[in-house]
């Protein structure tokens, strides 16, 4: 049996310049998170998703740098090819759907705990010694909140992985803190702002809820949200850190609140105005969650509307928290159990005996505790 580590992270991209600097942040936010773990002295690995890679342009898993050789920490790569990616509604006008990406690194995730990151993000020192206590209850969720901070100065790149993290923190922010839900929407009030970059939750809630839900397009709208809702309505409890435990997103043009915007008809508005002013707002939300509206479009996804947030994410939240128990949205083999995908090892740690023919779901199953 391959042992088993502390914590997996599971980062998700593909090199298609995707953000300035790309790459190169990549390759600092990996390497930084693998030397603070190696640091803390915690056995964790770091999976890297790589999903439909360009054709026209090296693998990701092959131009950023990172530690080769490392005692606790161990960072390995998949790459899950076009043919995974073109059955999607949009896939010509994006390459990308994080939601599976994700979900091949959770499905293959050995550790006890799981957490999926995006590929860029930086975490506090702080946020590391809480992992590094090695107390994480496998009945808890735990959230954190994102600083989005606009970097002007390319030299910050070159420091050294404290005098970073310090910069970071110096810096001014716009932080994704909790948001007050609305009281017509009758859901549980937990914090899912920017939680697609931190959510931190047992291996047995991640693989009972077979990951992130099935969305059927490139969009991937209200995933991250959804599944912090199904793991309360199974009764995981949530703990939110303080707020010096945190995520620093160095910002850019292509993050995903800046991208998704609502359509409305005329008509729908109309009607929303119409029900808010002379009944009140539940029955102004009750009419966008039927008659599903405002759909969402993805900047540079034409050719798909997403559903509106109130049927795609509301609904559900509000049905789990009435106590309906939450939807298995992904088949048996979600996470591409069964795809032979090539699997590249980076750096392997003292304790970790897996090889690139290591069988696909490598992780060691284990029963909920619930």
């Amino acid at each position: 049996m391959t042992p088993i580590p502390y914590v997996s992270f599971v980062i998700y991209g593909r090199n298609d310049g995707y953000a300035p600097n790309y790459v190169e942040r990549v390759t600092r936010a990996t390497a930084l998170l693998a030397n603070q773990f190696e640091r803390a002295g915690v056995d964790t690995e770091i999976i890297v998703s790589e999903w439909n890679p360009p054709p026209d342009r090296p693998l990701l898993l092959e131009v950023i740098e990172l530690p080769k050789a490392l005692r606790h920490v161990s960072i390995w790569g998949l790459v899950v090819g076009p043919e995974h990616h073109t059955g999607f509604a949009g896939s010509r006008e994006r390459g990308f759907h994080g939601g599976e990406a994700a979900n091949v690194g959770i499905r293959r995730a050995r550790g006890r705990f799981i957490v999926p990151k995006s590929s860029d993000t930086f975490f506090s020192a702080q946020t590391i010694e809480r992992i590094a206590r090695r107390d994480l209850d496998v009945d808890t969720m735990y959230r954190i909140c994102r600083h989005d901070i606009a970097i002007t100065d390319k030299r910050i790149w070159d420091l050294g992985d404290e005098a970073l993290l310090a910069a970071l923190a110096s810096m001014p922010a716009s932080v994704h803190g909790v948001i007050t839900q609305p009281e017509e929407w009758d859901i549980r009030d937990l914090h899912t702002n920017a939680c697609g970059d931190f959510t931190l939750m047992s291996a047995a809630y991640w693989h009972y809820l077979r990951g992130y839900p099935r969305d059927p397009s490139v969009l991937v709208l209200d995933g991250d949200s959804l599944i912090l809702h199904a793991a309360a309505a199974l009764g995981v409890r949530e703990c939110r850190w303080p707020d010096d435990c945190c995520i620093y997103k160095p910002s850019h043009g292509n993050l995903a609140n800046e991208r998704v915007k609502q359509v409305w008809r005329p008509w729908q508005r109309r009607l929303d105005r119409i029900l808010s002013e002379r009944i009140d707002r539940q029955a102004a939300y009750w009419a966008r969650k039927s008659f599903d509206y405002p759909r969402r479009a993805v900047r540079g996804v034409n050719s798909v509307l997403g559903p509106s947030i109130e049927r795609n994410f509301v609904a559900p939240a509000t049905r789990w928290a009435r106590g309906a128990m939450p939807e298995q949205t992904q088949p048996a083999d979600w996470g591409l159990a069964e795809a032979p995908l090539e699997r590249r090892i980076l750096c392997r740690a003292d304790w970790d005996t897996m090889t690139p023919d290591t069988p696909a779901d490598v992780r060691p199953r284990s029963s909920l505790s619930a």
